[in-house]
C-alpha cells in the first residue's frame, strides 16, 4: 500500500486548502461560533480590510456588478463611490435612494482562522469575513491583552473567540468572548493559510467597474467614467420600470448605446478636455476630494443644527424655571402682605419666629 512522506503530505493537504476553498469565504452563523484567529509567522499584518459595491438595478434585486471599492481596500479614489455620490444627488425618489443605498460599499474585515464549530468547521484555515462590529471587539480583545503581557494569538498559549450572532437584517447583534478553554495549534497548519491580497483581487477587481457605472448611469441617467470617459443617455426604462434585472448581455447593449452616444459628442468633450488640462487620473481624484469634502459639510451643517436646537433647549428650561421662580415669589407676597392685613400683628409676622409656627400662622389665614 502506497504512503505518503510527512513532507509530501504536508504539501497535498496545502494544495488541497488553496484549490477547494480558493474562490470562498465563510461567515459567522446564527448562534455561537467559536473560531481561532491565525497570526502571520513574520508578525506582518493578518487581516486585510475589504469594502464590496452591490450594483443593482432594484431593490433587494440582483447584483449586476460586484466591484471591490478602492477606498476601502487601496485606500485610492473609487469611481464607484463618486458615482454614487453623483446619483445620491440626482435621485428624485425615495425609491430611487433606497436603492443607491444598497450600492455603498458594504464593510467587513478577514482573517485566516480555524472554525472550531458551527457548520463550517474545519481544521484547516479559512478565510472567514468578519462584521466591523466583531472585529472591533477582536482586535480590542488582542490589543489588551498584549499590553498585559499575554498574546492571544499565540499558537499553544493563545485562546479562541466565541462569536454570538443574534437576531437578523438590521436587528443582528454580535458579541464577542474568549472561550473558556482552548485547543493549541500546530505550527503545521500555518502552512494552509491563504493569501488574503489575492483572494481580494481575484473576488472583487476583476475588471467590472464598467459594467457597474453603465447600471449606474442607465438608472440614475448622471454622467460617469472610469479610465475612459462614459457619457450617460437619459435614463432607460429597461432598468427604471418595476422588476427590471439586467443580464450581461443586457448591460452589453447598454454599453454600446453609451459608446454611440459619446461619439456624437466627441468633438464638445475634446475640447472641454484640451481646455482643462485634466488627466483621467486627475480628474477622478477631483471628483472623489469633492464627495469628501461633501460629506464633511454635510456632517458640520447636521452638527450645527443639533447644537442649535439643544441650545434653544437650553433657553426653554431656563425661562421656565424662572416662570416658576416669579409665581412662587408674587405666592409668597401675596401671603405676606394677607398676613399684614389680618388680626396678626405685622410685629408678631416680622418677628424672628420659628418656620413651623410661620406655617401655621399662614395655614390659618388660608383657611
Amino acid at each position: 500500500m502506497p504512503t505518503l512522506s510527512p513532507e509530501l503530505l504536508k504539501l497535498v493537504k496545502s494544495s488541497k486548502n488553496k484549490h477547494s476553498r480558493a474562490g470562498k469565504s465563510v461567515s459567522i452563523g446564527e448562534g455561537k461560533t467559536t473560531i481561532r484567529v491565525l497570526a502571520k509567522p513574520d508578525g506582518s499584518q493578518f487581516w486585510e480590510d475589504l469594502g464590496v459595491h452591490w450594483i443593482k438595478t432594484e431593490v433587494n434585486g440582483k447584483p449586476v456588478a460586484v466591484v471591490g471599492c478602492h477606498d476601502e481596500v487601496h485606500g485610492q479614489p473609487c469611481p464607484i463611490c463618486t458615482a454614487i455620490a453623483k446619483a445620491t444627488e440626482a435621485a428624485t425618489s425615495d425609491e430611487e435612494i433606497k436603492l443607491i443605498k444598497e450600492w455603498k460599499a458594504s464593510k467587513t474585515v478577514i482573517v485566516n482562522a480555524l472554525v472550531r464549530s458551527g457548520t463550517n468547521k474545519s481544521d484547516e484555515p479559512q478565510i472567514v469575513e468578519l462584521k466591523s462590529s466583531v472585529w472591533g471587539q477582536i482586535s480590542g480583545m488582542i490589543a489588551e491583552y498584549m499590553e498585559a503581557d499575554k498574546d492571544l494569538l499565540d499558537l499553544k498559549e493563545g485562546q479562541d473567540f466565541v462569536v454570538e450572532r443574534r437576531g437578523r437584517g438590521i436587528d443582528t447583534k454580535y458579541t464577542v468572548m474568549l472561550a473558556p478553554r482552548s485547543q493549541p495549534v500546530d505550527e503545521s497548519v500555518l502552512e494552509g493559510m491563504h493569501d488574503l491580497k489575492a483572494w481580494i483581487e481575484s473576488q472583487f477587481f476583476r475588471g467590472e467597474e464598467t459594467k457597474a457605472l453603465t447600471a449606474i448611469a442607465q438608472v440614475t441617467g448622471i454622467t460617469v467614467g472610469t479610465g475612459a470617459r462614459l457619457a450617460a443617455p437619459a435614463r432607460s426604462a429597461l432598468l427604471t420600470k418595476p422588476a427590471a434585472v439586467v443580464e450581461d448581455a443586457e448591460v452589453e447593449e447598454v454599453a454600446e448605446a453609451l459608446v454611440e452616444a459619446e461619439s456624437e459628442t466627441v468633438v464638445e468633450e475634446a475640447v472641454v478636455e484640451e481646455t482643462k488640462a485634466e488627466t483621467d487620473e486627475e480628474r477622478e481624484l477631483r471628483e472623489f476630494r469633492e464627495f469628501k469634502a461633501a460629506q464633511a459639510a454635510k456632517k458640520a451643517e447636521a452638527d450645527k443644527a443639533a447644537a442649535a436646537a439643544n441650545a434653544d433647549a437650553v433657553k426653554k428650561a431656563a425661562a421656565a424655571k424662572l416662570a416658576a421662580e416669579k409665581k412662587e415669589t408674587a405666592e409668597f407676597a401675596a401671603k405676606k402682605k394677607a398676613a399684614a392685613e389680618s388680626t396678626v400683628s405685622k410685629d408678631a409676622f416680622n418677628a424672628d419666629l420659628p418656620a413651623d409656627e410661620i406655617d401655621s400662622l399662614l395655614a390659618d389665614l388660608d383657611s
